[in-house]
C-alpha cells in the first residue's frame, strides 16, 4: 500500500515537472503581443448558450410534435372527423410547428449544435407548408396526414398499402342529405377577398340562393349575410381581422337545414406593423391558389400575377329581370355592334372559339412511370397515348396546363407521342403529335425545344388570364348594379362590399402585365383596357361613401365600365404555331397521326434536358430541393433560376417546367431567411 502511494506522488511531481517545462515557462517568454490577442468567451458560457438554445427548441419540437399527434389521432382506426374538430386542431397543429420554424439559432453556437438545430428548424418548416396545404375537407385530407407526422420527424412519408385501414364507411347514398350532383353548384365560393392591412375584410360570392352564409375564421362565426336571389352576396367583416394567421371559410346553410363548407379556403396573413406585408389568397384542393394581395418583396411589383383562372365560358348568376347587370365580358374580338343599345347589356355572350390548341411541353421517366405535361388554349380533359398505346387521361387546369400520368415501359430509343383534346360529347377537338428519343437512365427529361417558345405561344396563357380579369369586373359590377335592380334598398355594407369588389376588379385590369413577348395585338388591347380601367377606377373610388351617390352614378359607372369592357379591339383567332411541322419524312414505325380525322398540330422533336423537372400535384419546392439537393431549405436556388415563372415559391402550379442547376446556391439559406423576414432577394 505504502509502495503504491510512493509510485502516485512520483508520477504527480513528473507530470508537474513536464508541464513547468513544456507549456508555463515557454508561456512566460512569449513576446507582449500575443497578451492583447482576443480573448475566445468563456467555455461556462458557450455551454450555457447551447443548453438554452436545445432547451428552448425541445420545448418547441414536444409542442409540436404533441400538437401534429392530435391531429393526427383524429383520423386514427379510419376515423374521420367533423370539420370544426379538424380545423381546431389543424389550427393549433399550425401554430406550435410555426413556433419551432422561426427559432432563432444564436451564431456562437458550437457548429454541432447549429447543425442540430438548423436541421431541426427545415423539417418544422416543411411541415409547416404541408399542414397550409391541407385542404379543409377532413376526409380530402386525410391521406395527408401520415405525410405531416413523418415530415416533422424528417423521415420519407410513408408509401400507401393494401392494409392501410379503410376511410370509415360512408354513410349510404340513400341516406345522405342533398349530396348529388348539384352540390357543386350550390358550394359556397369566394369571387372577392379584399383585406387592408389594418385587417379590414371585404368578401363577395356565390351561394344557393337564399342561403345563410357564415364567414368562419378556424371554427368561429365572424360574419353571417343572406345570399340574393341570384346566389350572390357579399359581406363586411364588423370587426377587422387581428394581425396573424386567419384562415377563413365559408359555410351557406340552405332551406332544409343542411350546412354546405366550402372547399376554398382564404388565407391571410394580416402585419403586426403599419410597414409589415400583408398577404391574402384563396385556395381550392386540387387547383392552384388565386394569390389576391401578396409581399411585394416576393417578386418584382411589374410582374403580373398568375391566376388560376377559372372557365371565362362559365355562366354567371342570373340577376333580377329588370337589372342590366352585366354577367359577362364581351370576348376579344367580338362584334361591338353585337350587343343591345343599352350601355350595359345582360345579352353579352361568350363567342366560341373555333380553333383549339394543344402542345406537348415536356416529358419524364421514372422507371416505368411516365410524365406527360403541356398546355391546351381551353379547360377540359386530355388523353395521351405512346406509340398509339393509351397512357391516361388528365383535366386542364384554369392556368391551361396538364400532367397525364402512367405507367409504360419504354425502351432507349425512337417514341412517338399523341395528345387528344377532348370535347364533352368525347369527340377530339384537336391533338398535337411529337417525336422524342428516349435517352438512357432511369430517370430522365425530355423538353420542348427552347426555339418553339421563341417562336410565338401556341397557347395564349395571357391572353385567357385577361380575359379571366374583365369578366371578373363584369361579375363585380353586376353584383353592385342587382343591389339597386328594381328599386332596392340596399344597405351600406352591402354596396361597400360590391363597390369594393368592383375596385379591385378595375385596379387589377388597370395593373395588368404582359411578359416581354406578348404579341402586338394584345399588347394594344391590355394597354387601352388599362388606360378605361383607370378612368373608371377615379370615378369610383371619388363617390362619397353613400348609398345615394352610388344610385346616382350608377348610369355613368355603367357607362365607364362599358367603355373598359369594350376597349379591346378585334384579336386574330389563330393564335401563332408553336412549332413548324418536321420537315424529315417520319419513320416507317411512326403512326400516319396526320391522316386522322382530327386536326393534328406536328411538334419539333422533344430535346433530353438534365436539369428539367416537370411540377406535379402536391409538388413543392422544398421537396424538389430535398431530393436534389439534400436539403430542402435549399429550394431558393430552384425559385431564382425560375423567378419568370414563379410568383410565390409556396405555390406553384402542376405542369409548370423548371430548371433545376446542378449544385445549390451557396448561400441558398441566407436568401430563404430573408425571404422569410420580407427583405429583397438581390
Amino acid at each position: 500500500m505504502k509502495n503504491r502511494a510512493g509510485w502516485l506522488a512520483l508520477l504527480v511531481l513528473v507530470i508537474a515537472t513536464l508541464l513547468m517545462v513544456f507549456f508555463v515557462i515557454p508561456r512566460i517568454s512569449e513576446p507582449e503581443q500575443e497578451a492583447t490577442a482576443p480573448i475566445a468567451p468563456p467555455i461556462e458560457t458557450t455551454i450555457s448558450d447551447g443548453s438554452a438554445a436545445l432547451e428552448k427548441m425541445g420545448r418547441l419540437v414536444t409542442t409540436a410534435t404533441s400538437s401534429v399527434e392530435g391531429l393526427s389521432g383524429l383520423f386514427a382506426d379510419g376515423k374521420t372527423p367533423t370539420t370544426e374538430a379538424f380545423a381546431a386542431a389543424r389550427g393549433t397543429a399550425e401554430s406550435a410547428v410555426s413556433a419551432l420554424a422561426a427559432l432563432e439559432i444564436p451564431e456562437a453556437l458550437d457548429a454541432a449544435i447549429k447543425e442540430q438545430m438548423t436541421t431541426v428548424r427545415g423539417y418544422a418548416e416543411e411541415t409547416l407548408s404541408l399542414l397550409r396545404n391541407l385542404p379543409t375537407d377532413p376526409q380530402q385530407a386525410a391521406s395527408a396526414i401520415a405525410g405531416i407526422v413523418s415530415a416533422l420527424k424528417g423521415e420519407e412519408a410513408p408509401s400507401p398499402t393494401p392494409d392501410a385501414p379503410a376511410p370509415a364507411e360512408a354513410t349510404p347514398a340513400a341516406e345522405q342529405p342533398a349530396a348529388d350532383a348539384n352540390s357543386a353548384s350550390i358550394m359556397p365560393k369566394f369571387d372577392v377577398l379584399r383585406v387592408e392591412p389594418d385587417g379590414s375584410t371585404v368578401i363577395a360570392g356565390n351561394a344557393a340562393p337564399g342561403a345563410k352564409i357564415e364567414v368562419l375564421n378556424g371554427e368561429t362565426v365572424i360574419a353571417s349575410v343572406e345570399a340574393g336571389p341570384s346566389g350572390d352576396f357579399a359581406a363586411v367583416l364588423d370587426t377587422p381581422l387581428p394581425p396573424g394567421d386567419h384562415a377563413l371559410a365559408l359555410r351557406s346553410t340552405g332551406a332544409d337545414g343542411t350546412p354546405v363548407v366550402s372547399e376554398e379556403v382564404a388565407s391571410v396573413l394580416v402585419p403586426a406593423s403599419p410597414d409589415g406585408k400583408l398577404l391574402a389568397m384563396v385556395s381550392k384542393p386540387g387547383e392552384p391558389s388565386r394569390i389576391v394581395t401578396m409581399p411585394e418583396t416576393v417578386n418584382e411589383a411589374d410582374k403580373q400575377p398568375r391566376v388560376a383562372a377559372e372557365d371565362p365560358s362559365s355562366a354567371l348568376p342570373d340577376l333580377p329581370a329588370a337589372s342590366t347587370a352585366l354577367t359577362a365580358a364581351p370576348p376579344i374580338g367580338a362584334d361591338a355592334a353585337a350587343g343591345t343599345e343599352s350601355a350595359v347589356s345582360t345579352d353579352i355572350a361568350t363567342a366560341e372559339t373555333v380553333t383549339e390548341k394543344i402542345q406537348v411541353t415536356a416529358v419524364e421517366i421514372e422507371n416505368d412511370r411516365i410524365f406527360i405535361a403541356g398546355t391546351a388554349s381551353t379547360k377540359g380533359t386530355v388523353r395521351a397515348l405512346v406509340n398509339e398505346q393509351a397512357v391516361g387521361e388528365a383535366a386542364i387546369d384554369g392556368a391551361g396546363n396538364f400532367v397525364v400520368e402512367g405507367q409504360m415501359a419504354l425502351a432507349v430509343g425512337a417514341h412517338t407521342i399523341r395528345v387528344e383534346l377532348v370535347g364533352a360529347d368525347g369527340n377530339i377537338i384537336v391533338a398535337a403529335s411529337v417525336p422524342f428519343n428516349r435517352p438512357e437512365g432511369s430517370q430522365v427529361a425530355v423538353v420542348a425545344p427552347p426555339a418553339d417558345a421563341a417562336n410565338g405561344t401556341m397557347v395564349p396563357l395571357e391572353r385567357g388570364a385577361f380575359d379571366k380579369q374583365r369578366d371578373t369586373l363584369a361579375k363585380a359590377f353586376g353584383i353592385l348594379q342587382s343591389l339597386f335592380a328594381d328599386n332596392g334598398k340596399p344597405s351600406m355594407d352591402d354596396v361597400a362590399a360590391a363597390r369594393s369588389s368592383t375596385e379591385i376588379a378595375l385596379g387589377a385590369l388597370a395593373d395588368f402585365r404582359l411578359s416581354d413577348g406578348a404579341s402586338a395585338p394584345l399588347t394594344d388591347a391590355v394597354g387601352k383596357t388599362a388606360a378605361a380601367a383607370k378612368t373608371a377606377l377615379a370615378t369610383i373610388q371619388a363617390l362619397p361613401r353613400d348609398v345615394e351617390a352610388v344610385r346616382e352614378a350608377m348610369p355613368r359607372l355603367a357607362s365607364l365600365i362599358d367603355a373598359v369592357l369594350k376597349a379591346a379591339p378585334a384579336l386574330p383567332t389563330e393564335a401563332e404555331p408553336i412549332a413548324q411541322q418536321a420537315t424529315e419524312t417520319p419513320a416507317a414505325s411512326e403512326p400516319a397521326i396526320a391522316e386522322s380525322s382530327s386536326p393534328t398540330i406536328k411538334q419539333a422533336p422533344l430535346e433530353a434536358s438534365d436539369n428539367s423537372v416537370i411540377i406535379r400535384r402536391g409538388d413543392t419546392l422544398w421537396q424538389i430541393s430535398r431530393r436534389v439537393y439534400g436539403q430542402g431549405v435549399r429550394y431558393t436556388t430552384i425559385y431564382l433560376a425560375n423567378e419568370d415563372q414563379i410568383i410565390n415559391p409556396d405555390l406553384i402550379e402542376p405542369g409548370q417546367i423548371f430548371k433545376v442547376p446542378t449544385d445549390a446556391l451557396p448561400n441558398a439559406e441566407e436568401i430563404h431567411r430573408k425571404r422569410l423576414r420580407g427583405q429583397p432577394l438581390n
